[in-house]
């Protein structure tokens, strides 16, 4: 009995996590526009 008590713990504590990361993306979700990520990326010539 005490594994399948242990095993309800986990099971709330990780959808306790989810229903979290969740809210936290739902009202985050309008404040930081997405923006373009520009990188300068070296690319070797070709050789003739």
């Amino acid at each position: 009995m005490r594994g399948r008590g242990l095993l309800w713990v986990f099971a709330f504590a990780v959808s306790l996590a989810a229903v979290a990361l969740g809210t936290f993306a739902w009202v985050d979700g309008g404040r930081r526009p997405v923006r373009d990520i520009v990188m300068p990326v070296a690319v070797p010539e070709l050789p003739k």
